[in-house]
């Protein structure tokens, strides 16, 4: 008997979309107020913010499974550009060694903002800022859809 997958429901879409925006403002420098998520929604944010920086990760050509994943230069100069708060600031310096164990002490909305503006350095550090933003619009438009 075949099984149907069960629709994606709105707050999956809206937080993982958000994620991807939230991405995307980074990049572009377009960064928005929060968005209003229902703590569901919320979750969806973090969950798909946290496999934006790893698929980042994994795109690095130089990534290595024996040793941690480093930020890369060009993205730790990307991010000196980048104003946060110093909570982020260390959780984002955590990650850029991997050391994700920064993150949970922290607030959700600011570990999103972590797991965002690292992505966004990993990504910046890999592509032209062309190529990183049409990167995520692809992702953005697979993750929009029900």
């Amino acid at each position: 008997m075949p099984t149907h997958a069960r629709p994606a429901d709105a707050d999956q879409i809206s937080g993982e979309t958000a994620a991807v925006d939230l991405v995307l403002a980074y990049l572009t420098r377009t960064v928005p107020a929060a968005p209003a998520l229902s703590p569901l929604a919320a979750d969806y944010m973090e969950r798909q913010a946290s496999g934006l920086l790893s698929g980042a990760v994994m795109l690095d050509p130089d990534v290595s499974l024996d040793r941690r994943a480093l930020m890369p230069p060009a993205g730790l100069a990307w991010l000196e550009s980048v104003s946060m708060c110093e909570t982020v600031a260390a959780a984002v310096r955590a990650l850029a060694g991997d050391g994700a164990d920064r993150l949970s002490p922290l607030p959700q909305e600011e570990r999103v903002m972590a797991l965002a503006l690292s992505a966004a350095a990993r990504l910046a550090a890999l592509y032209e800022p062309a190529e990183g933003v049409r990167r995520l619009h692809k992702v953005r438009d697979v993750v929009s859809r029900p």
